[in-house]
């Protein structure tokens, strides 16, 4: 915005300012000065640029009062201000009116050139010079950011009555008519109405959106809907006044004003202890950690024109109505007390704290659990855990894009992983670890969660002449049985749908549509409660598989456990047999591995599993499992008998667990 200095030098004192001062305070206190030029006229023009919350400076007389307050000056521009007949009416509040009007009627007025000193100040903001009575609405825009309507009573519809200007309809009938244009009075203009509306959004509207009406018509309804409140009478006033002076006419009987009640606001509360707290004490070279003393807080209160309630125990101060938009807290209240005493004014140096903080352990497990994802060569990503379309929505969010929590990450990274392959046409193997959100019957949940995507590249061979292939069910699920055996986890996989699911797992549940079917497992945390931990399986995307982890208290607060022990090998031969049991086609493998491993016998190193196939006789279903079983005794050779005796009982155990199935 671009202020006159003679121009404000009228409104304000500034005698025995420079201008270099002047312009060091407005930037303490918060105001930028962009530009200053000399124009023809020999006036310094400052370009000054104010922030979003101070729409009240958007005018001189509002950046006069501001000026007024920080050089500590007085304000001369009510000396020119007459004393009209007023008459007010009270409006009924109700919603669908919010406006208020003055008006008056002005005779016999004459329209001329405007006066040289009008023009040079319509000038210094590209204005140029039309006659004098529109030069006064321009006036009084650029001084007051207030829009001044005057009609020519000569051209008024039939259906507004003259005589009736104190009727609330008649005042809105006469509004509505800058809706056809924006009024260039002429020399034939004689007798006018002199209207000023407050309030009117569809008004506003229009004006922004219509060409015919001036650029700083135009930017002065989209800049300052709220600052253009206050001051509204005094506008009204001065406008008058020039209106009578320059046009040579006298002054209206009377003027109306039709207004609702104004809500009277709340003081704000004030501790002046508090602002000793935030500023801390001021720069002085005699007296070490002086803080401002009451009287200094009141003389600012003062300038700012506050009005001050206060006894022996509490304080309260009333805004005054320019400042209510932007001041309305106790930190408010403080800050204006350092922008105006001036921030470089106190001891910039912080407290010291001789307090050291600590990590939490849960922080180093994460931490630790991040270092293995990547090791393992996983990318980690970071996505917002703010968006749309999730269950648990955002109480006042900022656009519809981001009004709510996800639930989980899974998703997400199915996503990226769409989107990457189609730009590179590379997948990327990647992780994310972070946060989730849920409820349930009222309550929010906040928990950590681990999830990924891997094995989109082909890069495994099993022979060197053959094709890469992609990673099959069993690699993938490697990457998972790697973490929790360095994360000293004890798990268990299953393939049940029919689990009970609680708030913690639900979340899982919900995720298995993500993966194909028969192709997905449940991870057990092998405890007490046997608890749902995590999914994994093959995505519906293709030969892509991911996972997703609760991190629940459980595996962040998990130790190493019992000491291992070590113990030499054994220097006798291994023995290794495959043998063949058959069991119901529906046992899962872990039983038939729990039954197996209930014969206690040191002499057994190892069971594994390298081979199933299916097996029908006399209408019952089987399968038939082959277990390859490493024997090798540490304190002599083994012989083929007692290799055949441990295999018997292999043997046995199955045959027994069968016939009890059978039984119930």
């Amino acid at each position: 915005m671009n202020i006159s200095w003679q121009w404000l030098a009228e409104l304000v004192t500034l005698n025995n300012i420079n201008l270099a001062h002047f312009s060091e305070k407005l930037t303490l206190a918060g105001f930028e000065i962009d530009n200053i030029i000399t124009n023809e006229q020999q006036d310094t023009i400052l370009d000054i640029s104010t922030t979003a919350n101070r729409s009240d400076t958007l005018n001189i007389i509002g950046l006069a009062k501001e000026v007024s307050s920080l050089l500590k000056t007085k304000t001369k521009w009510y000396e020119t201000q007459y004393n009209i007949p007023l008459w007010r009416k009270s409006v009924e509040n109700d919603q669908y009116f919010v406006e208020q009007y003055i008006t008056s009627q002005l005779y016999d007025i004459e329209i001329k050139e405007s006066p040289i000193w009008l023009q040079k100040k319509l000038a210094v903001y590209n204005i140029p010079s039309i006659n004098n009575l529109n030069d006064i609405i321009n006036f009084i825009t650029i001084k007051w950011s207030q829009h001044i309507c005057i009609y020519d009573i000569q051209n008024l519809p039939e259906d507004i009555k003259v005589k009736s200007i104190r009727d609330l309809t008649t005042n809105k009938k006469l509004s509505e008519l800058m809706y056809n244009k924006a009024n260039n009075h002429n020399v034939n203009t004689k007798h006018i109405i002199v209207q000023l509306v407050q309030g009117n959004n569809s008004f506003s509207k229009y004006i922004q959106t219509h060409s015919q009406y001036p650029e700083h018509i135009q930017n002065l309804y989209k800049t300052q809907s709220q600052g253009r409140k206050y001051n509204i009478m005094d506008a009204y006033n001065e406008a008058i006044i020039l209106i009578v002076k320059l046009c040579r006419c006298t002054y209206p009987k009377e003027i109306v004003h039709l207004s609702q009640h104004s809500k009277p606001k709340k003081p704000i509360y004030f501790n002046y202890q508090k602002t000793f707290e935030v500023l801390g004490p001021v720069k002085s070279k005699t007296i070490l950690n002086q803080n401002l003393t009451l009287y200094q807080i009141n003389t600012i209160f003062n300038q700012l024109n506050f009005i001050i309630h206060s006894n022996i125990d509490e304080c309260y101060i009333d805004i005054s109505e320019h400042r209510s938009e932007d001041i309305y807290r106790e930190i408010d209240l403080i800050e204006e007390i350092g922008r105006l005493y001036g921030f470089d004014q106190f001891v910039d140096k912080l407290p010291e704290n001789s307090g050291k903080g600590t990590k939490q352990i849960t922080k180093y497990k994460i931490n630790h659990i991040r270092n293995i994802c990547r090791s393992m060569g996983l990318h980690e990503v970071i996505h917002s855990s703010i968006g749309s379309n999730y269950p648990t929505t955002i109480y006042n969010p900022l656009t519809r894009e981001y009004s709510s929590l996800r639930y989980a990450l899974l998703p997400q990274l199915i996503k990226s992983s769409i989107y990457n392959t189609k730009q590179s046409q590379q997948f990327l193997d990647m992780f994310e670890l972070g946060r989730v959100f849920t409820q349930n019957s009222g309550q929010y949940f906040e928990i950590i969660h681990l999830a990924a995507v891997l094995g989109g590249n082909k890069y495994i061979r099993s022979q060197w002449y053959e094709q890469p292939q992609n990673v099959s069910w069993f690699q993938a699920k490697g990457y998972l049985e790697e973490l929790f055996e360095r994360l000293n986890l004890n798990v268990t996989w299953t393939n049940k749908q029919n689990l009970t699911w609680n708030t913690d797992n639900y979340i899982l549940m919900q995720l298995r549509s993500s993966f194909k079917n028969k192709l997905c497992s449940i991870v057990h945390l092998n405890n007490n409660n046997n608890q749902i931990i995590g999914i994994f399986g093959e995505l519906t995307i293709g030969s892509i598989y991911g996972f997703e982890i609760i991190i629940n208290p459980q595996i962040l607060m998990a130790t190493n456990g019992d000491t291992t022990k070590f113990k030499p090998y054994t220097k006798y031969p291994s023995i290794v047999r495959d043998i063949k049991i058959k069991v119901p086609r529906d046992w899962p493998i872990h039983k038939v591995l729990h039954n197996l491993y209930k014969i206690e016998e040191s002499s057994v190193e190892s069971i594994k599993l390298f081979d199933v196939y299916n097996v029908k006789e006399n209408h019952d279903q089987y399968k038939s499992l082959g277990f390859r079983i490493t024997y090798r005794n540490p304190d002599s050779t083994l012989t083929t008998t007692e290799v055949n005796h441990i295999e018997e009982k292999f043997k046995a155990i199955s045959l027994q667990e069968e016939q009890k199935q059978n039984i119930f």
